[in-house]
């Protein structure tokens, strides 16, 4: 059974649902409208009635509480987390700035195309969210990077939402539920590991999907390495850079969002980048 928030309904006398935006797997998130202000905002919604995994209220509260540290224009900011019980149920909130545009899955539906130049711009703009994350202490990594989490604005600005699956390491490699989106998520996810690195790989599988319009997923293997040159028409130069974000093995990949932003944007040959 699905619990939903009907149009116009007041959440706790403070916000009016507009109407839905889209579903995760950490909840149902909804415009809303500040009632004190007028300004429309994200509400994300977990209904505890109905709940099957406990673990969905966990990551519920993690994410909640990794946003309120976090602080960057490509990421939504953070306004409140809160829960109210009804007579029947107990509903989680979380408030955060609305991030307004189409996410990159919704705008290649649409027909949105993308050649090479557009693919580097967003990978660059994506990186710098990531060596912003994954410079913080501890790390923060998203885990679930794919074309439905990144939004872009009309004039092209890029923002990086639904941390739903974010995850903050204290120690190299540590293991964990196994989250994020089949086709998008690395090798070593599968094993219920995150690290860094790991976000690389759902960025160059969402590439993947804007160059190809095709799941990742549905590309040919070989060996877990996804053979995709043959359904994109680009560089060898970036040919070779999306091969060592997608590397299958997470050693094998470029050693962080800087180094792999550098050789992205760098004049030298991509060969000589350290990895």
């Amino acid at each position: 059974m699905t619990f939903a928030r009907a149009s116009s309904e007041i959440i706790d006398d403070r916000y009016r649902i507009l109407r839905p935006l889209g579903q995760g797997s950490s909840g149902t998130t909804y415009a809303a409208e500040v009632l004190a202000t007028g300004q429309t905002i994200a509400l994300k919604a977990l209904s505890l009635r109905g709940l099957q995994d406990w673990k969905k209220i966990e990551l519920f509260e993690r994410e909640a509480r990794i946003l309120k540290s976090l602080s960057h224009p490509a990421i939504p900011q953070y306004i409140d987390f809160f829960q109210v019980d009804t007579a029947d149920n107990r509903w989680f909130y979380l408030a955060q700035d609305l991030a307004d545009g189409t996410s990159l899955a919704d705008w290649v539906e649409a027909g949105g195309r993308v050649d090479e130049a557009e693919a580097r711009r967003i990978a660059a703009a994506v990186l710098e969210v990531l060596v912003y994350l994954h410079g913080l202490n501890p790390p923060v990594i998203h885990r679930d990077i794919k074309p439905q989490n990144i939004i872009r604005r009309d004039d092209g600005h890029i923002y990086l939402v639904d941390f739903g699956a974010v995850q903050a390491v204290y120690c190299h490699g540590q293991g964990s539920t196994v989250v994020g989106t089949y086709g998008y998520m690395a090798p070593e996810q599968f094993r219920g590991q995150a690290v860094p690195a790991t976000d690389l790989y759902g960025l160059g599988a969402t590439l993947l999907f804007l160059l190809t319009h095709q799941s990742p997923a549905d590309l040919p293997q070989e060996r877990l390495r996804i053979n995709f040159r043959p359904y994109v028409s680009v560089s060898d130069a970036f040919a070779d850079w999306l091969d060592q974000l997608i590397d299958p093995l997470v050693e094998d990949r470029f050693a962080s969002a800087q180094v792999a932003l550098t050789a992205l944007t760098q004049p030298a040959p991509l060969a000589t980048a350290t990895k």
